[in-house]
């Protein structure tokens, strides 16, 4: 069972979950199989399943030296190699109170993650990552093991009647010894200033360059930027928890933030995405309504402060899905030029230059970001996933896609397309049963079987890929019995 479930794309946490069982076991029986059976990697023990008819789907066997096989191999190891640079990761900081102010702790150390994504000599570590491990182990030498960092830093938050107590520590990865530590007892509103001054002190630690510039803008925050700023991390929360229920939490939030602060560019850049990941997930009866709403608050970010790359990221993610991909891919590239070491701003650049047909520039950006996001993958994986089925190669866009996580609906449709291009009719029908239970949960599915209701659903769902792209696509969802 858990070996079948691994093999199938879900992650140690979601196997725990549905098993009720603790990570750690999930960890233990897969070391134990991968010893029965003679493997060392999961693409191995996907072959090693598939040959004893122990799954579902029909796994090819991976090639060698295609895109998806290289990227494999990395996700794989058992440890990353550390960056030739200097590199870090930056974990929850843990919340020393009421558990109802978790988000801002959980905020806190986003946001000084954020600040350290502009310094251009500095690698690090995607945030998804860091979040997914955390949950697993407290060990900090394990953390820069499994991510392939130097230093790790990490931390306490505690909020009490206007007050702020936060703890900070820079830990050598190698050896876990405390490089640098500090503790900040200030009146809430000096929190700004606190991540500023943390952020400047690892520099410091690291002897890497800061662009201080950056932060000058933070020092005459308007009246009302305090209970923006919490309201801005209760958004930030729920956009990274995703889901219906925590986008439309999500909106209530970044509006209550621009309430308080009707000039804050990265609150509109939240509620930017907010809306965003309605279309991208297909969770909105109103597709048109809602891109035009992500459009428009995306240039209201950028309008207030072009510096901050949310704003850019916001309008990248709006353009793609509007099919605008050279504007897409100026913003891209001026949001990775301001924040150079951010996994998003990395990825994001991998989608637009994919969708301009500039495929080889676009693996090695893929490449990057899944170097530093290797713990959650799925837009990386989904997009190789798809590079690797518009080349014909559709058993490695099988493998690629089958990593990503269930809960994508994107990952079954293109999975039935590959299956069906190949012929494999019980594999086929099996992912477009869970397109289907995927599908029926969203408004956005068509209610009639009309070929234009559907194709114009398609499109919705494939909004990267060019026209020609589109075809492809479409025809190995025909050919896997799905409505065109």
């Amino acid at each position: 069972m858990v070996a079948e479930r691994y093999a199938t794309g879900e992650t140690h946490k979601e196997i725990a979950a549905a098993l009720h069982i603790a990570p750690a076991t999930v960890r233990n029986h897969l070391a134990s199989i991968y010893r029965k059976l003679d493997v060392r990697n999961k693409p191995g023990l996907i072959n090693a399943l598939s040959s004893h008819a122990c799954i579902e789907l029909v796994l090819p066997l991976p090639e060698s030296n295609t895109p998806t096989a290289r990227v494999l191999r990395m996700l794989d190891e058992d440890a990353l190699p550390p960056a030739a640079q200097a590199s870090i990761a930056v974990i929850p900081f843990v919340n020393i109170g009421p558990v109802e102010r978790s988000y801002f702790s959980h905020g806190v150390s986003a946001d000084i993650h954020f600040d350290l994504t502009r310094i251009r000599d500095l690698f690090v570590s995607g945030r998804s990552s860091c979040l997914a491990l955390s949950e697993q182990t407290a060990d900090v030498i394990e953390i820069a093991r499994r991510l392939g960092v130097h230093y790790v830093v990490q931390g306490t938050v505690r909020c009490h009647k206007g007050s702020v107590r936060i703890t900070a520590e820079l830990v050598d990865g190698a050896n876990g010894g405390v490089l640098w530590s500090e503790r900040y007892d200030r009146v809430l509103n000096d929190i700004f200033e606190i991540e500023t001054e943390i952020a400047n002190s690892i520099a410091g630690a690291l002897s890497v360059r800061l662009e201080n510039a950056q932060y000058e803008r933070r020092k005459d925050a308007p009246l009302g930027r305090l209970s923006a700023y919490d309201w801005q991390l209760r958004g930030n929360r729920c956009l990274e928890l995703g889901g219906g229920a925590n986008l439309k939490k999500a909106k209530q939030n970044f509006s209550r933030a621009l309430e308080c602060e009707p000039e804050s560019a990265a609150a509109y850049a939240g509620l930017s995405m907010s809306y965003g990941y309605e279309c991208d997930a297909l969770l909105t009866e109103n597709y048109s309504e809602t891109l035009d709403h992500h459009r428009e608050l995306a240039e209201k970010a950028i309008a207030l402060d072009e510096s901050d790359s949310r704003g850019h990221y916001a309008m990248v993610c709006a353009l793609q899905l509007s099919g605008q991909f050279e504007l897409a891919d100026v913003h891209a590239a001026r949001a990775l030029e301001l924040n150079p070491s951010e996994y998003h701003n990395i990825c994001n650049r991998g989608y637009t230059l994919m969708s301009l047909g500039r495929i080889r520039e676009s693996i090695a950006y893929f490449n990057e970001s899944l170097r530093r996001n290797p713990l959650a993958p799925n837009s990386c994986l989904l997009a190789l996933g798809l590079i690797e089925y518009l080349e014909t190669n559709y058993g490695q866009s099988i493998i690629a896609l089958s990593r990503m996580s269930p809960s994508y609906i994107q990952k079954f449709c293109s999975l039935a397309a590959a299956y069906g291009q190949l012929e494999y009719e019980d594999a086929a029908r099996a992912a477009g049963r869970e397109f289907q239970c995927l599908a029926e949960e969203r408004p956005s599915i068509p209610a009639s079987a009309e070929t234009k209701d559907w194709r114009a659903y398609w499109r919705l769902a494939f909004p990267y890929v060019n026209k020609e792209s589109f075809e492809h696509v479409l025809e190995g969802i025909g050919k896997a019995r799905l409505p065109v």
